[in-house]
């Protein structure tokens, strides 16, 4: 659905380290496709006007080398579009089961991306915070294992009308004080 959207605004070009998970697009969606990391994109400087990264960073050893690599190919002026997970605090068997090497806080953010004009970074996914939080402290000690599973489809429907009043919020511009996930974006 992501890339449907994306889709309408230009062409479309997607880098995974994971084969596998690029041969699941459909090829109606992009322009290229290939196998590379975010800290070695093999791409000339200054190639994009926009790069996409929802949940990259936590996955990345060196953070700060994916960040100066997403700035080196991003035209000046363009944007860079991102999620990341939220607050360390809650790293659980569930980041480690997903190879997360961290989760973020926005201070940690703002430095990773310190080369970048302006930025605007808030919280997301903040009406399940609580019980989400709750879950993952109490399996805080469990062994790898992602709590994701699959719902009821009535339950999936709150989730996402959840999820879409807060989406009306932000872009409302209001700043929710906390969530699962930090979503942003700023300018080279």
């Amino acid at each position: 659905a992501d890339l449907d959207i994306l889709n309408r605004y230009g062409d479309i070009f997607i880098c995974d380290i994971n084969k596998k998970a690029l041969d699941l697009i459909n090829e109606d969606f992009y322009i290229e496709k290939k196998v590379c990391s975010a800290t070695n994109l093999q791409y000339p400087n200054e190639k994009f006007d926009v790069v996409c990264l929802f949940d990259v960073f936590e996955h990345i050893k060196d953070d700060k080398k994916g960040a100066t690599e997403v700035y080196r190919v991003l035209k000046k002026g363009g944007f860079l579009f991102f999620t990341v997970p939220a607050f360390n605090f809650l790293y659980s068997a569930h980041d480690k089961a997903l190879k997360h090497v961290r989760r973020y806080n926005k201070k940690k953010i703002y430095q990773l991306l310190k080369n970048f004009k302006y930025m605007n970074i808030g919280y997301w996914n903040s009406f399940l915070f609580i019980p989400l939080a709750i879950l993952r402290l109490l399996k805080k000690k469990s062994k790898p294992k992602t709590d994701y599973f699959d719902l009821p489809t009535s339950i999936e429907k709150v989730f996402l009308k959840i999820l879409t009043i807060e989406n009306r919020l932000i872009k409302n511009g209001y700043k929710l004080p906390l969530g699962l996930s930090l979503v942003g974006y700023c300018k080279k």
